[in-house]
């Protein structure tokens, strides 16, 4: 999805945030399912808010950056020490989106207090812990939040670990530690000139649904969430096809 808009910077090929809206929407539509738009100005301030934008959804993998920037700033404060094997795990869980690398986290450092702490310090109020213990991707965001969440983390994290996490998710592998190509949403091929922050979602089948969520901010400063819904019959090629 081509989700530049008309307030957009000058130099920035733009179209209307109608037209955006109109677009995410049939291809959603074509693949049997729905896709939540937000996008932000550098300065964060709206551009396109779709229909679904407050609308709770399961988070997959998008809840990984919530852990990592809540240990990042924790260790800056003092709170709890980071040793060189839980950034290791932290740049895992970013950039290859490593399963394996976020449930250690998770068991290690409490990861539902984070979530609910990030949720609680960036005024997320569609974003919780997941219901079952354990299954972090079962947590809860919405377009708007994510959109929320990625447009204040310099407000949030000292300028040497905003520098490390978007290093961490400019450096998106474009195979995932599972073998997903992460090629999609704002990844996708042709989706914009210079470096993409990115954090990408995926997951299957919980309630015959699927989810595929991309969501980051782009070289120009503008932010850009993509939360992707569909039914468990949709492939994933489908889905795929709907966020590009």
């Amino acid at each position: 999805i081509d989700a530049t808009v008309a307030d957009g910077p000058a130099t920035v090929p733009t179209v209307g945030s109608a037209a955006v809206l109109s677009a995410v929407g049939a291809a959603a539509a074509q693949a049997g399912g729905s896709i939540a738009v937000v996008v932000l100005d550098a300065a964060g301030a709206p551009l396109v808010t779709g229909d679904a934008a407050d609308d709770a959804v399961p988070t997959a993998s998008l809840v990984k950056l919530l852990v990592v920037q809540q240990l990042l700033a924790r260790d800056a404060a003092g709170s709890l020490s980071l040793d060189d094997d839980d950034l290791a795990l932290m740049e895992r869980a970013v950039e290859a989106s490593d399963d394996d690398a976020m449930s250690s986290l998770w068991v290690e450092f409490d990861g539902a207090a984070l979530v609910a702490d990030a949720a609680a310090e960036f005024g997320l109020t569609g974003t919780a812990p997941p219901e079952t213990a354990g299954q972090w991707g079962g947590s809860t965001t919405t377009a708007r939040d994510q959109a929320t969440f990625l447009a204040a983390l310099d407000e949030h994290l000292s300028p040497a670990d905003l520098a490390t996490l978007t290093g961490w998710m400019q450096a998106t592998t474009g195979t995932a530690a599972d073998g997903f190509d992460q090629a999609f949403g704002v990844l996708a091929t042709g989706s914009g000139a210079g470096p993409v922050a990115a954090k990408q979602g995926w997951m299957c089948c919980v309630d015959s649904r699927r989810q595929l969520h991309s969501a980051g901010v782009l070289a120009d400063g503008r932010v850009v969430v993509l939360l992707g819904d569909f039914p468990s019959g949709t492939g994933w090629a489908e889905a795929r096809a709907a966020l590009d």
